[in-house]
């Protein structure tokens, strides 16, 4: 329900990539290179496997947002099946149940999972390859280790090096999996790190032997890579920050809802709530940066158990008071979470939707540590004691991420302190009775805990569902997304989204093309998007994604329009990130009347906000046919 219901009214969700799998759908050659535009001029900024997936879905059920949502939606709910089958298999049914359930309610993981952005998919081929690995680690088995490593490299054709971001999981658990053996293990290591370069690469390989001329330019990447994408923008520059989108730019004009964070963080255009003097998308940096306004509310309602499941298994370690296997299980949960706890708390370029990789840990974690918790509230000894505290210490972290929200915070909060009260006196008295008291109460006791548990992450997992899951490229949940705290809207294929109407343009353009290749030049995609998706026209996005890309400079500009594969060409009329492109379309172009091209402002256009690309935005369009005086 929570992945499905209404989801119709996120429209095509992240444009860019929906305009990018339209494109896809016009030729094999878009397809293979994941060409953003019909013409193959410059490609998505992702490899390809997510996309081919739209594509498959959007080529089945028809081009629409919903085609193009089914992947991630349906990846959502295998991996909660997938989350219950592993935590069940080695820890018990009531162990996987709750897990499976954790991971449905994690509000982030909804969120991620009613939008064409493709973490989710990450997240099912890496619970796929921990199935594998897990059934490995029992027997050294070397066949399923190098499957397992085999799947990971699929999940780095969807999301490049942060499918890596599980590794340290798989080396730590493999080489402590069995006592000794320890050439073996290594030796086995070392050809599955092979076969994983071997599963990651050839794509990449592929597309960077193809001779530029040939193919589309690579976007976002700063050498027309794929191999330097995958490392830089999409690997390094999410964890140190550079080359990431400019924040609060639009085309290289301050945005009209834009902003900047001072982090030097992310680009988060529709900013919510009172998020400007918070840090932007994700938050300053620092320890307590997962339990912040951003990031809190997404993944964190239910970590402070999960880090008790940590120390329960380092207590269990010590002991030996569980099964190898299911040692060497909290082992790999543990190792999955702790270096992305890390990574999230001090990383300077990435998104909250990024979040989704922390969530199958947290889950399976939690699943865990509740059940040992309840088996140890039924005996004798302090540790009996220890479900009550942990509810409690969870309840409190909740409290404290609530409490930034003016607009929950006044029903919310008493409601979470009320129900974790109560859950904490009611387990509290049955372990005080111990084992002369009934069962059958203490298992309520027990089971109202966890409800209390998750009154939260549920009122935040249904946000998604009743207002959409906010900004279409940086998806999210919680009460932000009530349409009275932001500025949004939905894309229909009528040429209107947020206010944007880009209908007389395309109606200007398609009239005078002359059979050029490319019936507009505009500086980004956030424009072009408007254009593919509603007319499917040929563009080229001379400066990329968010225009700062220098992918044709003036002279290369010149060539084409004296060669008649571009006529018109858009351009910041206050400056953009690309100057000598626009020096030379304004000293060669001639300037095409706002009366030919802009849409009419009526009163209703103007109540909806602003049009694109009109005054308000600064654009401006050229005429720039190649003539004898230029």
């Amino acid at each position: 329900m929570l992945n499905f219901f209404r989801l119709e009214q996120e429209g095509l969700a992240n444009l860019y990539y929906a305009a990018g799998v339209k494109s896809m759908l016009m030729s094999w050659h878009n397809f293979f290179f994941v060409s953003f535009d019909p013409v193959g001029f410059i490609s998505i900024d992702k490899p390809p496997m997510g996309f081919w997936l739209q594509t498959l879905s959007a080529k089945v059920f028809g081009f629409g947002g919903w085609s193009l949502i089914l992947p991630q939606a349906l990846g959502g709910v295998l991996s909660v099946w997938l989350i219950y089958w592993l935590v069940r298999r080695y820890h018990g049914e009531r162990a996987g149940l709750v897990s499976a359930l954790v991971l449905a309610l994690t509000p982030i993981f909804v969120a991620a999972g009613r939008n064409n952005t493709i973490d989710v998919l990450l997240v099912v081929i890496l619970l796929l390859a921990a199935g594998v690995f897990l059934s490995a680690t029992e027997e050294l088995n070397l066949k399923k280790l190098l499957s397992a490593f085999i799947l990971i490299g699929i999940g780095f054709n969807i999301k490049s090096l942060q499918a890596y971001m599980i590794l340290p999981a798989f080396y730590l658990t493999y080489l402590f999996s069995k006592h000794g053996e320890y050439k073996r293990k290594i030796l086995h290591l070392l050809v599955a790190t092979a076969v994983l370069a071997a599963s990651s690469l050839p794509w990449f390989i592929a597309v960077d032997l193809v001779p530029a001329e040939d193919r589309p330019y690579v976007g976002s990447s700063e050498t027309n890579s794929e191999l330097e994408l995958a490392t830089g923008y999409n690997g390094l520059g999410h964890f140190l920050g550079y080359g990431i989108r400019v924040p609060g730019r639009i085309d290289g004009v301050q945005g009209q809802r834009g902003f900047a964070p001072p982090n030097g963080g992310t680009n988060a255009i529709g900013p919510v709530g009172n998020m400007r003097q918070l840090g932007g998308e994700t938050g300053r940096p620092g320890p307590l940066r997962l339990f912040n306004r951003q990031m809190g509310g997404q993944i964190s309602w239910l970590l402070p158990l999960a880090l008790a499941g940590i120390l329960i298994a380092l207590y269990q370690f010590r002991t030996q008071s569980l099964t190898k296997n299911s040692r060497m299980k909290l082992l790999f949960w543990s190792s999955w979470l702790i270096p992305q706890i890390v990574f999230f708390s001090i990383a300077q370029g990435a998104h909250r939707y990024y979040l989704v990789m922390m969530a199958p840990a947290i889950a399976a974690l939690v699943g865990v540590s509740y059940r040992t918790l309840a088996i140890w509230a039924t005996r004798q000894g302090r540790k009996r004691y220890l479900l009550p505290a942990a509810v409690g210490v969870t309840i409190g972290a909740q409290a404290l991420i609530i409490a930034g929200y003016d607009e929950w915070r006044t029903w919310m909060l008493p409601a979470v302190l009320g129900g974790g009260l109560l859950a904490v006196s009611w387990l509290g008295w049955q372990v005080v009775k111990g084992k002369a008291h009934h069962p059958g109460k203490r298992r309520y006791a027990i089971v109202f805990g966890m409800i209390s548990m998750l009154m939260a992450p549920l009122a935040w997992s249904v946000t998604p569902v009743l207002y959409g899951s906010g900004n279409a490229s940086f998806p999210f949940a919680g009460p932000d997304l009530n349409p009275r705290l932001r500025q949004s809207g939905t894309m229909n294929l009528s040429g209107r989204f947020a206010g944007f109407n880009t209908a007389r343009l395309e109606a200007f353009l398609s009239n005078h093309s002359q059979g050029e290749k490319f019936m507009v030049a505009v500086p980004s995609a956030r424009i072009a998007s408007f254009l593919i998706l509603n007319a499917g026209m040929p563009v080229m996005t001379y400066g990329g994604f968010m225009g700062a890309e220098k992918i044709v400079d003036s002279a290369g500009i010149e060539r084409m329009a004296a060669s008649g594969q571009v006529r018109y060409i858009m351009i910041a009329a206050s400056g953009s990130q690309q100057p000598e492109v626009d020096a030379w379309v304004r000293s060669h172009g001639v300037p095409v009347p706002d009366g030919e091209w802009q849409p009419e402002r009526t009163e209703s256009a103007a109540s909806a906000g602003p049009v694109l690309p009109t005054r308000a935005m600064t654009m401006l369009l050229y005429d720039c046919r190649a003539r004898p005086d230029k």
